[in-house]
C-alpha cells in the first residue's frame, strides 16, 4: 500500500511537471513575440490606436473563468459532484464566451480596414482620432489629406504611397498574439470537456482529483497569459 502511495504520488507530481514545462515553453514562446512586437514598433511605421472593446469583455470572461474553475476543484475537494459538475459548465461557458469575443473583436479590427494581410492604406477612420501613425516612433504628420514625415513641418513632401503600400505590421501583431493564444486555449476547452466525461461518468471523484489539479493548473496559466498580453496591447501599443 505503501509502495503504491508513493508511485502514484510519483506519478502526479510528474505530470503536474509537464505541465509547468508546457506552460514555461508558450510563456518563452509569447515572449519572443511580444519581443519582436517592441523592436518593429521603434523601426517600423505602426498603427497607434484602440484595441477592440470585446477584448475588454475577453478579458473579464477569461478572469471569472478562473473563479470557476476554482470553485470546481474545491467542490471536488469537497467531495461535491453536483458543484463539481456546475462549476465545470460554467467554465466551460466562459471559455466558449471568450473565445466568441476574440472573434468578435477580429470583425471589430477588420470593420476598420485592419486586416491580418492588410496594408495601412486600408485603414477606416479620422486620423489622429481614430488612429495615428508612427514613424520610427514620432507621430506622421497629416494636412487636407496628405501624410508628411515627422518634422516636415513645412508639408513640403507628401508620403503618401509610401503609407499606402506599407504592410499594416501592427494589426498583424494583434491577430498573432490573439489568435495563438485562442488556438492554446482551444487546447483547454477540450481538456474542459474530457474532465466533463469524466465527472458525468462517475470517473472524477474525490479520490481521483489529479485531472482536474492538471487542467485548473493549465487554464490558470492561460488566463494569467492573456492578462499580462491585454496589458501589454493596451499601454505599449
Amino acid at each position: 500500500m505503501e509502495n503504491e502511495t508513493k508511485i502514484k504520488f510519483t506519478n502526479a507530481r510528474a505530470k503536474k511537471m509537464l505541465v509547468w514545462l508546457v506552460a514555461a515553453s508558450i510563456s518563452m514562446f509569447f515572449a519572443a513575440f511580444t519581443s519582436a512586437y517592441i523592436v518593429l514598433q521603434a523601426d517600423h511605421f505602426w498603427v497607434q490606436d484602440e484595441l477592440p472593446q470585446m477584448f475588454t469583455l475577453s478579458t473579464v470572461l477569461l478572469v471569472i473563468s478562473s473563479l470557476t474553475i476554482f470553485l470546481a476543484k474545491r467542490s471536488i475537494d469537497g467531495g461535491n459532484v453536483g458543484g463539481l459538475k456546475r462549476w465545470l459548465v460554467a467554465t466551460l461557458i466562459l471559455g466558449l464566451g471568450f473565445t466568441a469575443t476574440q472573434y468578435l473583436g477580429w470583425s471589430e479590427l477588420q470593420s476598420e480596414g485592419k486586416f491580418f494581410l492588410g496594408n495601412l492604406g486600408n485603414m477606416k477612420g479620422e486620423y489622429g482620432v481614430d488612429y495615428t501613425i508612427l514613424m520610427k516612433g514620432e507621430p506622421v504628420l497629416y494636412d487636407q489629406g496628405n501624410f508628411y514625415k515627422p518634422g516636415d513641418i513645412s508639408y513640403s513632401e507628401p508620403i503618401n504611397k509610401r503609407i499606402e503600400d506599407t504592410f499594416n505590421v501592427s494589426a498583424s501583431f494583434l491577430y498573432i498574439l490573439s489568435g495563438l493564444h485562442v488556438f492554446h486555449l482551444v487546447g483547454g476547452l477540450i481538456w474542459l470537456l474530457v474532465l466533463m466525461a469524466q465527472t458525468f461518468s462517475g470517473k472524477l471523484t474525490q479520490k481521483n482529483v489529479l485531472p482536474i489539479e492538471l487542467g485548473s493548473i493549465y487554464w490558470h496559466f492561460l488566463d494569467i497569459l492573456w492578462v499580462y498580453l491585454f496589458l501589454f496591447l493596451l499601454f505599449i501599443r
